[in-house]
């Protein structure tokens, strides 16, 4: 099978994070967050994916760490978009010519969603275009669908009020699509799927339908949500996306990282390759601290996602929060709930507002 995975946006929501690393390599458990949507379709027998693009500053970088897909065991081509076609344009414009059913995802989920199943129950209903649903507690964000008692979608209704939606189950961002549906689609324009042909197809009574399986299911939209997937993760909410060699006491460390005789590092943890733990210094987890950081002596981890060469001074405390490449935390300073990019310096004993985002290379109490 083949798929089309829609990583154009630039990250906004996830900013500052994605100043300078786009939203599709935001490291996830060390790996790019592409990367475990690609692993994922791979393993459902998805053999060659077009990645979607809108030609930006970064979109290049994506490029590059992909590839051809060779080192995933995928075969990767790009479809680069000089200006936003948002989904139905991208679609069209790529998959017009393409005779078999294809998929297309969303680039900023995680998900463990059954796709062998998923295809299978849209051949089994004659479907030409079929949903992933996830149930949500609020699907004001979403786009939201109504059932019939045949899983056919009868209303696809885009960011409804919450009180107006017509269910909580929304659109998970995984399709499947006969050729045939995406007949009326305009290769040249920038169109929505979910604003035009969704709700266009359902109003009608096409056979558009949805299924509502029991797959975990994370949006990374924010730095909030980023976070949180990254732990949830660790802790074995998808034992698929853990690291090779994830050991049974839940903490690993890759090579050449070093842990002084009397630090504390607590399950589960999550440690780069040449990370270094110095005498006093705690990890507690869930925490990923990667490649190349160091935690001087007597610094505090706890709940957070330090990136690439992050540096933490004695005593520092690091709470809940994300720390991008080359960040440095000076000793005393305290940090909770804070989002840090790229580069940042917070001074000797600052304390930094919870919820505060920082940009790149700011210099923060000093």
């Amino acid at each position: 099978m083949r798929a089309i995975v829609l990583v154009g946006g630039e990250g906004t929501r996830l900013r500052p994070l994605t100043w300078r690393t786009p939203k599709q390599l935001v490291p996830v458990l060390g790996r790019p967050l592409l990367e475990h949507l690609l692993l994922h379709l791979r393993a459902h027998g998805v053999t060659a994916v077009t990645l979607a693009l809108t030609r930006t500053r970064l979109s290049e970088v994506v490029h590059a760490a992909f590839a051809d897909g060779g080192a995933l065991g995928l075969a990767l081509d790009y479809a680069y978009e000089e200006t936003p076609l948002g989904s139905g344009g991208a679609i069209a414009a790529i998959a017009g010519g393409w005779a078999e059913p294809f998929l297309v995802c969303n680039g900023d989920i995680i998900t463990d969603l059954d796709v062998t199943a998923f295809a299978a129950a849209h051949r089994a209903r004659g479907a030409a275009i079929s949903i992933a649903l996830h149930e949500v507690d609020d699907p004001s964000g979403f786009g939201v669908v109504a059932l019939d008692a045949n899983s056919r979608i009868t209303r696809f209704v885009e960011k409804p009020p919450r009180e107006q939606a017509p269910s909580r189950l929304v659109n998970a961002g995984t399709w499947l699509f006969e050729p045939s549906a995406i007949a009326s689609l305009d290769p040249t324009r920038f169109q929505r799927v979910e604003d035009e042909l969704f709700p266009t197809m359902a109003a009608a009574g096409g056979p558009i339908f949805g299924y509502a399986g029991s797959a975990l299911w994370r949006d990374i939209g924010n730095a909030d949500a980023y976070l949180r997937v990254n732990l949830e993760l660790l802790a074995g909410a998808l034992p698929a996306r853990l690291p090779a060699g994830w050991p049974p006491e839940r903490v690993l460390a890759g090579a050449g990282a070093h842990v002084a005789p009397d630090a504390r590092v607590s399950a589960p943890a999550l440690l780069g390759a040449g990370a270094r733990i110095d005498a006093g210094a705690s990890v507690e987890g869930p925490a990923v601290i990667g490649a190349g950081a160091h935690l001087a002596t007597g610094a505090l981890v706890r709940g957070s996602v330090l990136w690439e060469r992050v540096h933490v001074g004695a005593g520092a405390r690091v709470i809940d929060s994300v720390l991008a490449d080359d960040v440095r935390v000076g000793a005393g300073a305290e940090l909770v709930g804070a989002v840090v990019a790229h580069g940042a310096r917070i001074a000797d004993g600052a304390r930094v507002a919870p919820g505060s985002r920082i940009e790149p290379d700011a210099q923060e109490g000093s």
